[in-house]
């Protein structure tokens, strides 16, 4: 491998053709129309600039503009750079910087697209399974995801980089893999992966690749239907949650907004992330929940408080964008629609500051919380069902565990005398 160059090449040098000046010009656009600070937009270009530079003067066979090239300028040169221009020198940095000029050279057609980590065939073999689920099975996105990866592990630790193959397996191989993969998750994280392979199984029983009988080799997970507890909060923790959210900024507006959708009507993270504006109706006072999770679209009445927050937020919080989406981003990309992960980061962030964090389990936490409410309230099953949009009751029955109240009218007296 050939020494480290001791300074930039000349400005004209170019790694593999690029036109370096008019791919800066696109990144400094893109990053204005992400938002980004005028300090961060000239640092990343010093950056991007540091490295197209450093790459010009090295063996084309040996890196490019790729992820391989930004992993040896990583590695190689930033930690004893000694160029006469150097960019900023923080690992976190560079990786951000680069990551966003290689996403710009990749859709300029500058530089080849990504190669996939998967293999092709595996990649369509999963793709063409998730079709029948969205299509045939009517799943939702977020369930489809963690079937996804996992029969994508399974087709990883069993074909390798051999052609996939069904007709070829046997049962061994789908003992031996849940076995193993099984051991380094919970109990409901198994559960969630044999089922997973079991779909996939059954779905190319259905297009003739294997025999019905092969399904049965996955191993059952022991989890009892309504054996665990719903992980809720008492309201003084609601309480804590709720007055730790600053609403003297626009992000703590936005924060506190859903956090009230799933407090006091108990959304899911999905369900507050694709709100639309169109889904408040203030003449009506109702609030409409997109089809997600239970593929429908349901009218829920709208709490005074949560619709005050929501007007506060708009009013005063949400940036100017196009998106019709009701909560955005308010950091790059400014204004674009946020995703489920974005309400899991902002509440986990509240849960951690109201000193709460040893009990919070996520968003869901503060629906159990919900459910129980109503319950203790006097709110019939069904009515907590249809709150909380619940195909079956016995999904909704597992909340009658934690209304201590109505419990105790329910064990009979010890048998014997009474003292």
């Amino acid at each position: 491998m050939p020494n480290e160059p001791v300074g930039h090449p000349g400005p004209q040098l170019s790694p593999r053709g690029i036109d370096v000046a008019a791919a800066l010009r696109s990144l400094t656009e893109y990053l204005r129309e992400r938002g980004h600070a005028v300090s961060t937009i000239a640092k990343y270009g010093r950056v991007a600039d540091h490295f197209t530079r450093w790459l010009a003067g090295r063996d084309p066979t040996l890196s490019a503009v790729n992820e391989r090239g930004v992993k040896r300028f990583l590695e190689r040169h930033v930690p004893r750079c000694r160029c006469p221009q150097p960019g900023p020198g923080t690992r976190i940095t560079v990786r951000a910087a680069l990551h966003h000029f290689l996403r710009i050279l990749r859709r300029e057609g500058r530089v080849p697209p990504r190669v996939p980590d998967t293999r092709p065939a595996i990649m369509a073999e999963v793709a063409a399974y998730d079709t029948h689920l969205r299509d045939t099975c009517g799943l939702a996105s977020a369930t489809r995801i963690y079937r996804r990866r996992y029969v994508r592990e399974f087709l990883h630790a069993t074909f390798g980089s051999q052609a996939v193959q069904p007709r070829r397996l046997r049962p061994t191989d789908i003992e031996r893999f849940i076995t193993e993969r099984a051991r380094r998750c919970q109990s409901g994280s198994a559960q969630v992966l044999a089922s997973s392979l079991r779909s996939w199984l059954r779905y190319q029983q259905l297009i003739g690749a294997i025999d019905a009988r092969l399904i049965a080799a996955v191993p059952g997970i022991p989890r009892w239907r309504l054996a665990s507890l719903p992980s809720g909060l008492d309201e003084a923790d609601v309480d804590r949650l709720l007055n730790a959210i600053d609403r003297t900024t626009p992000s703590g507006r936005r924060d506190y907004a859903m956090a009230r959708c799933v407090a006091d009507l108990g959304l899911r993270a999905c369900e507050v992330a694709s709100l639309q504006l169109s889904d408040v109706d203030w003449r009506r006072g109702a609030l409409r929940v997109p089809a997600g999770k239970v593929r429908r679209a349901d009218w829920l009445p709208l709490p005074a408080r949560l619709g005050r927050a929501i007007a506060d937020y708009l009013r005063r919080g949400r940036p100017r964008t196009v998106e019709r989406a009701l909560f955005v981003h308010h950091h790059p990309p400014v204004g674009k629609p946020i995703g489920p992960h974005v309400v899991r980061l902002a509440l986990q962030r509240v849960a951690i500051k109201a000193g709460i964090e040893d009990r919070w389990r996520g968003p869901h936490a503060l629906r159990h919380t919900m459910a129980t409410r109503l319950l203790r309230s006097g709110a019939s099953l069904k009515e907590v069902a249809d709150i909380l949009r619940h195909r079956s009751l016995d999904t909704t029955a597992i909340y009658t565990k934690v209304d201590f109240q109505a419990l105790d009218q329910v064990p009979l007296p010890w048998p014997g005398r009474t003292p």
